[in-house]
């Protein structure tokens, strides 16, 4: 029996640290905290994906299914270390659509 489209949440964020990262490290690091926090079977449900990363602003998009946005969130709220350094991600908005979030990050 077909499946319907999964619905996705799109979260724009910010990484505070001492040293900046590369979007492979910010890519791992929120794979090894969904990881940690739900193991495999979370990870494959969340099914996050690091969209975009602006290594100058250190802000990203990342894609997730809409009903696991929580997890998600507490999964980025559980990243202490990126690369070998003290880091935290920190979710500045969630929207339905990528545009939605482009648009504010133009009007700030």
């Amino acid at each position: 029996m077909p499946r319907g489209r999964d619905r996705h949440r799109y979260l724009m964020f910010r990484v505070a640290s001492e040293r900046g990262h590369r979007s492979q490290e910010i890519a791992d690091a929120i794979q090894r905290g969904v990881l940690h926090l739900y193991g495999l079977l979370g990870l494959s449900q969340i099914s996050p994906v690091l969209l975009e990363f602006d290594e100058e602003r250190q802000a990203g998009i990342l894609r997730c299914i809409h009903a696991h946005l929580r997890r998600m969130r507490a999964s980025l709220a559980y990243v202490t270390e990126i690369g070998g350094s003290e880091a935290s991600i920190t979710v500045d908005r969630v929207s339905g659509t990528i545009r939605a979030l482009r648009a504010c990050e133009k009007r700030a």
